[in-house]
């Protein structure tokens, strides 16, 4: 699956969750639930416990849909690590020329973190295939991601930092191609409490507030 597969795969569903655990188990435990409600696609941060480790214990489950990538990939070392590891797309919370140009050259999915209009074009220019508007919630949400899509239109835009169940509609209603859901979606008491029929139904009701913007 080459990086715009995997774009149009994370587009096509409207939601990449995130998933920062205190333990690799509980990070598998999350990802199981999640695809049970529907949701096959999962960003395991790298500050997770043994991260790679968990990258490669889901690639190598037999689900064929299961799409795995890495966040929080801070520097080029990192990146490397988590693509030899099975990770179908990197995802990093700021601009890193260096790994975008990697990823470009690899031919990897590669979600860039950027905030101001400045850093977005400069990591779109570089060849991101979308960019992590990160923190989102902090510079005003929604609002601000319409506002700097009415400039600059043709980059694809993904929220990430408060996205919640509340709220994700506005995101995909100011243009975003598709969200990037944290703990709202990913409730770490329920992990704790393996609870994961909660998250199941959690990812139940996302897929049920994105799907009118899929079919629009």
């Amino acid at each position: 699956m080459d990086s715009r597969s995997v774009f149009m795969r994370m587009k096509s569903l409207g939601i990449v969750p995130v998933i920062r655990t205190s333990s690799p188990e509980l990070a598998v435990n999350a990802v199981t639930a999640l695809t049970a409600g529907g949701i096959s696609i999962a960003e395991i941060t790298l500050t997770t416990p043994d991260a790679l480790s968990v990258i490669e214990t889901l690639v190598n489950r037999e689900e064929e849909d299961l799409l795995i990538g890495a966040g929080t990939v801070t520097d080029l070392t990192s990146c490397k690590s988590a693509v030899a590891a099975g990770a179908r797309f990197i995802v990093t919370p700021f601009v890193n020329l260096e790994v975008i140009e990697h990823c470009v050259r690899q031919e990897i999915c590669v979600m860039s973190g950027a905030l101001t209009p400045t850093e977005i074009f400069s990591v779109h220019q570089a060849g991101a295939d979308a960019v992590k508007v990160f923190p989102a919630k902090a510079v005003g949400g929604p609002g601000y991601l319409k506002l700097i899509r009415d400039p600059l239109p043709h980059i694809p835009l993904v929220p990430t930092g408060g996205v919640n169940l509340e709220n994700i509609q506005d995101y995909l209603a100011a243009g975003a191609v598709f969200v990037g859901a944290g703990t709202d979606l990913v409730n770490k008491k329920a992990l704790a409490d393996n609870n994961l029929d909660m998250i199941t139904q959690r990812a139940k009701a996302y897929l049920e507030a994105v799907r009118p913007f899929l079919l629009s």
